[in-house]
């Protein structure tokens, strides 16, 4: 027991003796110029140590220093590039004889980062990375080392990699910081505080536990995250493995709050299939969002494909201004993205917006100019639920159009509200290109109803080209196409569209809340203008309506009806009782407008019917919302066809009746006065038929004819 004893005693004593002496004889602060000298030349930056290197014995053998500075180079407004106040490693002894490197507790403290970028974009790591690409060797000369010791490398390489073997203890890095400025935008200056990473014992192929935390401001944008989880690297530290990996953090600026988003991974392996979920919940905008996605992730050996398995996302949105609220999204689909084209494809794609659902694929080309290409369908859609409900003042206009046109004479109107010069911001369709398809077997929105709806798109430097639109619609088929150029502002467009066989009645009232016109037939529009402003779309644009139609009606007046009753009133006759249908039919109609500065001019528009024929000219004001045109009818045949008594005194006599006033409750007056001036007329032509039997003098037949025509 004794000489046990005094072998401890003895051993104790060495070692004591031993750091006695390494403390007297070695002092570390020596180091501090060859330390200074070699950050140098391997950076081409100064290091500033203001602290003492002292050596640390417990609970292995290793060194202290504080107070350390990497310095910046001339021209940067902060001083240093890295400070540190307190780092401390040690490097247990006995294990290096067995060829192992047992690295103790790396602890840094209070760790200052700054990155700083100049005006001419120059940064303060320039130097640091041109040092190093100094200090590598050429293509030339690295060529030759790799031929001449290529074999040596073989023979021996796997030696020292087998030979030697890493352990570290921990890492411990403690609040610390990193700043990015940029004089250039010094508003968006990034700072990151608290930054905190504690690595437990390392070793390769063993699993290490880790966690880390971050907070963030910019601007006015806040940020924080953290997460655990567990590492493994492999011995040539050239693959690695995760698991049971959690993070959170959220997020605030001035309209957001992000106040929860969350990340699980319960494994992941190169090469393998790892599920994952993500949340958000938060407050974005004007809106409340409730997001949550799952999928399968796997990325290849090479690191060049990401493959999304399986990715299903649920997104629920509330808010007061939404359409609907709740507004659920969903997505469903395959996602692979290729990391060396920059090329994301999105297969199988299934997105439902509420009762909205479309299927398909889409993919995004992330090149320097952003490319999307969609082929995407869906079965019956209607947006409805999505669009402004009807207000009061269509509802008022509806029941005015199908009420009599003398009612309407007798109501009030109210002015058209100012409209609105504000363009629409459409720079981000200059910031990307596209092409892409849809095709829909049923859209509905509100009144109006499409089946087989197919649509082209392209994009391409900001002009936006409708190269095919086709629906079928109320019994006919809708085909046509256009052009949005958004490079030049304000933007220009141009359209043409071609309506043919269908029933005009309930396109009109879908899209204008208006029944007053009947009939099969065709519209053709040819269309263009600058600037989409409510002010310039409807001064500036311009081109053509053409409109075909038969067997039909002009609903809201009766045409024969007025005739009778203004021409009983001229002759003092009584008036027909008789309350026919506030209508006009016709066999046959057209009409030609001309749009320009806000005016639809009517230059070519007939009406036929067995016992009228309507030709119509005048403007249209679309910005005052007014009408004024002279609707000159004439009596072919008996008047009995539209309910009343027949009047064959005016027959073949062109009666005018002007419509006037608020393009919704117009005023009709029929112009009598050229009714009588062509009813004397008739009779006087009548009459010189009779009188030309009977006058012989050449002379006497011209002086009455010159005195007749001088009465009109």
């Amino acid at each position: 027991m004794k000489k046990l004893f005094l072998v401890i005693v003895i051993i104790c004593a060495v070692i004591a003796v031993g750091i006695v002496t390494l403390v007297t004889v070695v002092d570390p602060n020596q180091f501090k110029p060859l330390i200074v000298e070699q950050t140098k030349k391997a950076t081409g930056m100064d290091v500033v140590i203001g602290g003492d290197i002292s050596w640390q014995f417990f609970p292995a053998i290793g060194f202290q220093i504080d107070d350390v500075s990497l310095r910046n180079p001339s021209g940067f407004q902060r001083q240093n590039l890295l400070h540190v106040s307190h780092l401390s490693i040690d490097v247990a002894v006995m294990p290096l004889l067995d060829k192992e490197l047992d690295i103790g507790s790396i602890n840094l403290d209070g760790a200052d980062i700054q990155i700083e970028t100049l005006r001419d974009g120059t940064t303060n790591l320039d130097s640091l990375l041109s040092q190093q690409q100094a200090n590598q060797p050429s293509d030339a000369a690295r060529q030759a080392d790799t031929t001449s010791d290529a074999q040596a490398q073989t023979d021996t390489a796997p030696a020292t990699a087998q030979s030697w073997k890493i352990r570290v203890a921990g890492v411990d890095i403690r609040e610390a910081r990193v700043s990015v400025l940029n004089e250039a935008q010094p508003e968006n200056q990034l700072a990151l505080n608290d930054v905190n990473l504690t690595i437990s014992a390392f070793a390769p192929n063993q699993w290490t536990t880790f966690s880390w935390s971050i907070q963030g401001k910019r601007a006015v944008q806040q940020f924080s995250a953290a997460g655990e989880g567990e590492f493994r690297l492999s011995d040539d530290y050239r693959r690695y493995a995760l698991r049971q990996i959690a993070v959170k953090g959220s997020y605030q600026d001035k309209t957001n709050d992000v106040h929860s988003l969350t990340l699980s991974l319960p494994q992941f392996e190169i090469g393998q299939d790892a599920p994952f979920e993500v949340a958000v919940a938060g407050k974005l905008a004007d809106n409340e969002v409730d997001f949550t996605g799952k999928g399968t992730l796997n990325l290849d050996q090479h690191y060049q494909q990401i493959r999304v398995s399986g990715l299903d996302t649920q997104l629920k949105l509330t808010g007061a201004q939404l359409p609907i609220s709740p507004l659920p999204v969903a997505l469903q689909g395959n996602l692979q993205m290729n990391l060396p084209a920059n090329q994301l494809d999105l297969n199988d794609l299934t997105l439902k917006v509420a009762d909205v659902a479309l299927q398909g694929k889409t993919s995004l080309h992330l090149g320097t100019r952003p490319a999307i290409r969609f082929r995407l369908k869906g079965d019956q859609i209607d947006l409805t639920p999505f669009l402004p409900p009807a207000t009061e003042t269509d509802s008022s206009v509806q029941g005015t159009t199908s009420a009599p046109a003398s009612a309407a004479v007798n109501s009030t109107t109210s002015a058209p509200q100012t409209a609105s010069n504000q363009e629409p911001d459409l720079t981000a369709l200059k910031a990307f290109d596209l092409d892409g398809t849809l095709n829909i077997a049923g859209l509905k929105a509100q009144k109006l109803a499409l089946n087989n709806l197919g649509i082209k798109v392209n994009l391409r430097h900001g002009v936006l080209t409708l190269s095919e639109l086709q629906a079928d619609l109320y019994q006919g088929h809708l085909q046509g196409r256009g052009v949005l150029n958004a490079s030049v502002a304000p933007a220009t467009y141009q359209m043409q569209q071609s309506l043919q066989g269908i029933q005009i009645q309930p396109v009109l009232k879908a899209l204008a809340d208006n029944d007053r016109l009947e009939g099969a037939g065709s519209v053709e529009l040819d269309l263009r203008g600058q600037g989409l402003s409510e002010t310039r779309l409807k001064n500036n644009i311009e081109g053509m309506v053409n409109v075909q139609l038969r067997d039909g009606a002009v609903n809201g007046i009766n045409i024969a009806q007025m005739i009778r009753q203004g021409y009983a009133k001229l002759k003092g006759k009584p008036l027909d009782d008789t309350k026919g249908v506030q209508k006009t039919d016709f066999s046959a109609a057209s009409a030609t407008l001309h749009l320009n500065q806000g005016v639809a001019t009517i230059k070519e528009s007939a009406l036929q019917s067995p016992l009228l024929r309507v030709h119509t000219q005048g403007d249209v004001n679309y910005v005052a919302q007014t009408v004024d045109v002279v609707v000159r009818a004439s009596i072919v045949g008996t008047l009995k066809g539209q309910g009343g008594k027949d009047i064959d005194e005016l027959k073949d006599v062109t009666i005018p009746i002007q419509v006037k006033g608020n393009w919704t409750q117009p005023k009709y007056k029929l112009v009598f006065d050229d009714v009588a001036k062509q009813k004397v007329q008739k009779e006087l032509d009548r009459g010189l038929e009779k009188l030309d039997d009977k006058i012989k003098d050449e002379h006497t037949k011209k002086a009455l004819d010159k005195l007749l025509k001088g009465l009109f």
